[in-house]
């Protein structure tokens, strides 16, 4: 009864509102207008003698003030043995200044009412601080410092180190997360993107401060960065900060060199089970080289990969997890990055459904061959790349991460305005073409799980399949088996 009686006010409101579309004698809802032109603040840019790139969006009437230092290096510049190095050395450079403590550093941007961060991914590194527009100087100054005079001190060092082991021993032991490591192996090899960009349990332990101020000193220089502001500020006040900041940042002797060579000219599709005896589920992985972010199927890739596995309804989880029941959330994921990027899509199932799971997402691939992308699911992707991405841009931070991305892989600054037209744009033989150039053809398969319940069924689709038991598994390896 109870029940019932909480279920009565969403019935009478239901109710209204059908009496209220009766009323005006019509079936149903108007239809939802025509989209509006969306338009963005154009960034403008210049440059400092020392060769720093300055970008500025200026956005007046917003308050806050989002300012990042980016370095258009990261993890694909790891030192050989010592991957793991870009990321700590970015995680560090908020950890101490010749002038301030890392608690100083807290504490200081938070009497301005203001945020810091730092770090690196895949082919940069940045700092960022967003705060009300005047403190801007105040706030500024004290990104300059993280940036130019990052102490680097041993005690920071050893705890951010022990910090990052820690959480590598629990990921290890998770399939999913396992499966990621290995994943980026078996696509990349021993490429530039081929090992964890976090590190490994090898690789952490052996990073020494060597290591780190050699990458710092190599990459961090003002004509392999950019300084970008967003918010309340014209160009002329965002290269006077410039100026006052970054004005006397002198080069290194030897400029960056971005080309890396990142793995994928060598990649053959392969199939690889990491046995876990004590997992619970497994995490079923199918994986390959796919594109870089300046190529001309940008777009139309990203609408297969929204069709294919971004979202509830995406035509992965519609199969294995509503049709099926057989995970919670089967999806993919695409990384174009400076070279191609990785292409993959995952799930995690019981062991015992591992080898359908894997025979599904493959089928998936092929099918977005053979059954088009179109109407209104075409629409719906469509709708959910644009959303999210005018979404994003709401925030001076936003705004300044989506010009970063643009400043990492040297893109023009107008392809802000750009990328919804462009996202509408695909048709649905666009998004077929990249589906049969990149993903119908054949893929790296990962299983991470208890081999034994899967590995009958799976090696009948699958006869190839590597077997490495987890304890002779080693990811510094490209062959990822521990040497005897």
């Amino acid at each position: 009864m109870k029940r019932f009686i909480h279920l009565l006010p969403a019935l009478v409101l239901m109710a209204s509102a059908s009496s209220i579309w009766a009323i005006g004698g019509v079936d149903a809802p108007p239809a939802p207008s025509e989209r509006h032109e969306v338009k963005f603040a154009r960034p403008k840019e210049t440059r400092l003698e020392n060769g720093l790139r300055v970008i500025v969006a200026a956005r007046p009437g917003l308050p806050l003030l989002a300012a990042q230092l980016l370095v258009r290096n990261g993890s694909e510049v790891d030192p050989e043995g010592f991957a793991g190095t870009a990321s700590l050395t970015g995680d560090l450079l908020t950890k101490g200044t010749d002038s301030m403590s890392a608690p100083e550093i807290a504490r200081a941007i938070e009497s301005l009412g203001g945020s810091i961060d730092s770090g690196a991914g895949w082919d940069a590194s940045a700092a960022s601080v967003v705060v009300m527009s005047d403190k801007a100087d105040e706030a500024l100054k004290i990104l300059a410092d993280t940036v130019r005079h990052p102490a680097f001190k041993q005690e920071e060092i050893d705890r951010l180190k022990s910090q990052r082991l820690d959480g590598l021993r629990v990921a290890l032991q998770q399939p999913g997360s396992l499966a990621r490591f290995v994943t980026t192996r078996v696509v990349f090899g021993a490429g530039a993107y081929g090992h964890a960009s976090g590190g490994t349990l090898e690789t952490v332990q052996a990073i020494g401060r060597d290591q780190i101020t050699q990458l710092y000193q190599k990459y961090y220089q003002p004509r392999n960065a950019a300084f970008i502001l967003a918010g309340d500020i014209t160009l002329e006040q965002g290269k006077a900060f410039a100026q006052k900041f970054f004005g006397d940042w002198k080069n290194g002797e030897v400029a960056p060199n971005e080309q890396v060579k990142s793995g994928a000219a060598d990649w053959k599709p392969s199939q690889v089970v990491v046995d876990m005896p004590e997992a619970g589920q497994a995490a079923v992985t199918v994986a390959r080289p796919a594109i870089e972010r300046a190529s001309p199927d940008y777009y139309a890739a990203l609408v297969a990969n929204a069709a294919l596995g971004n979202g509830f309804v995406s035509r992965l989880n519609r199969e294995i997890r509503i049709k099926r029941g057989l995970s919670y959330g089967a999806g993919s994921s695409l990384d174009p990055r400076r070279e191609q990027g990785p292409f993959a899509a995952s799930a995690q199932t019981k062991n015992q459904s591992a080898a359908e799971v894997a025979g599904l997402m493959e089928s998936e691939l092929k099918r977005l061959v053979s059954e088009p992308v179109q109407g209104e699911e075409l629409k719906s992707r469509q709708a959910v790349l644009t959303g999210r991405y005018a979404r994003d841009l709401e925030t001076n931070r936003g705004f300044v991460s989506q010009i970063s991305d643009l400043a990492t892989y040297d893109l023009p600054l107008d392809t802000l305005d750009k990328y919804i037209p462009a996202v509408d744009a695909v048709a649905s033989e666009g998004v077929t073409d990249f589906a049969r150039k990149y993903l119908s053809e054949p893929t790296s398969l990962i299983i991470v799980g208890k081999a034994g319940d899967f590995l009958e069924p799976l090696k009948k689709s699958f006869p190839e399949v590597k077997v490495i038991e987890q304890k002779n598994l080693d990811l510094n390896q490209t062959d990822l088996t521990k040497r005897k």
